[in-house]
């Protein structure tokens, strides 16, 4: 289940990490959660082979660090019941990532999104890396979302191959905010109704929610125009391996549905 009591909040100390880290903070406001503030940095093999860094440069760069996400937090100017942890980390950001998703139990990882693109220093052209290999749930932040409830929630699944376990993270989150879901099927051929199909596969329970049905080669303007018409506020997606989702996230039109919207982006996994 979905029960978000801890965040990490994935920062390159950018321009865009203060929207980032201020829409961590609120939506961990709104599920009472504990928050870890990440910054990884990275040298490349072949730079590092070739150019001597001075210990004394990493310390002062990993001390300035500090310094920025004491200012953070003070741009942030919210009143918090726990003070957020900040560690910085040398290495692969998903390795980095996933050590102390695992060491601390992290239910949701957060990344910041600069409309063409993850952020350089920490997602760099890696998305779908990150999408599957980050454990567990990714939330993508663009720059120029700023945090509010969700109250209706777009959910894009192909439903052949359904997983349980994302649904009913799912549920969790739409009955947080007292969502409405918004369930659209995409399909690449013709089968049966909407309706007789998600009775067949799950019970959504006393949870608010429509069907809607959207073909393949409509899925990249119908969904922009889905999200703009209802007004979604959040859309969520479960990557699978070799299926109709690999196609999606690899369309260039599709990943600039994902990377230009001003919506988050979730993504949960199997």
């Amino acid at each position: 289940m979905m029960e978000i009591q801890k965040i990490l909040i994935l920062i390159d100390l950018s321009e865009e990490t203060p929207s980032l880290f201020t829409y961590g903070l609120q939506l961990a406001q709104a599920w009472n959660a504990e928050v870890w503030v990440q910054h990884i940095y990275y040298i490349p093999p072949d730079l590092a082979g070739e150019v001597f860094i001075p210990m004394d440069a990493l310390k002062k760069y990993e001390h300035q660090a500090h310094k920025a996400f004491e200012q953070l937090k003070e741009s942030a100017n919210l009143s918090t019941d726990r003070e957020p942890h900040f560690l910085i980390s040398h290495g692969d950001f998903v390795v980095q990532a996933n050590q102390l998703i695992d060491q601390e139990g992290i239910d949701l990882v957060m990344v910041g999104n600069r409309g063409g693109g993850y952020s350089a220093n920490i997602l760099g052209s890696h998305t779908l890396k990150a999408i599957y290999h980050i454990h567990g749930p990714v939330l993508s932040v663009p720059k120029e979302a700023l945090f509010r409830p969700f109250h209706r929630i777009a959910f894009a699944t192909d439903w052949h191959n359904h997983s349980p376990k994302a649904l009913d993270q799912l549920i969790v989150l739409a009955r947080h905010f007292k969502a409405h879901l918004d369930i659209i099927h995409v399909s690449q051929k013709h089968g049966k109704p909407m309706e007789e199909v998600s009775r067949q596969t799950y019970d959504l329970g006393e949870v608010s929610h429509t069907f809607y049905y959207l073909w393949v080669k409509e899925i990249e303007e119908g969904l922009q125009q889905h999200l703009v018409e209802h007004q979604n506020d959040l859309i969520v997606l479960v990557p699978h391996h070799h299926t109709f989702f690999d196609w999606l996230f690899q369309k260039s039109v599709t990943r600039q549905m994902a990377y230009h919207t001003q919506i988050p982006l979730l993504t949960l996994k199997e």
